[in-house]
């Protein structure tokens, strides 16, 4: 494995260190996610930038969102569901619904 940028760190009390100057490298910014890896044949431990979710589903995590998701569940667990045989019979009363509201 090519080494490319090296920093040499002492370990701090709790055994934290400062990945600072790598950071920056690597366009990290505190409340990023990483996961380290440890390299048991190597002895060698990998830092890799990661998410937490994936960037397409960032809107998911909206408090909007996460908002409507409480409120679903609260129907289901009340039992304000609905079950429809078929697509047709589901998008027949949406039909209606919309034609209502006219």
């Amino acid at each position: 494995m090519k080494q490319e940028y090296a920093v040499i760190q002492q370990i701090q009390k709790r055994m934290l260190i400062s990945i600072g100057q790598l950071a920056k490298k690597l366009g990290l910014k505190e409340g990023d996610y990483v996961r380290l890896e440890l390299e048991e044949n190597s002895n060698s431990l990998r830092l890799v930038p990661v998410d937490w979710h994936p960037r397409e589903q960032e809107y998911f995590w909206s408090g909007e969102w996460q908002e409507r998701m409480k409120n679903s569940l609260r129907d289901l667990a009340e039992g304000r569901v609905k079950t429809y045989s078929d697509v047709e019979e589901l998008l027949g009363e949406l039909e209606n619904a919309t034609d209502n509201k006219n």
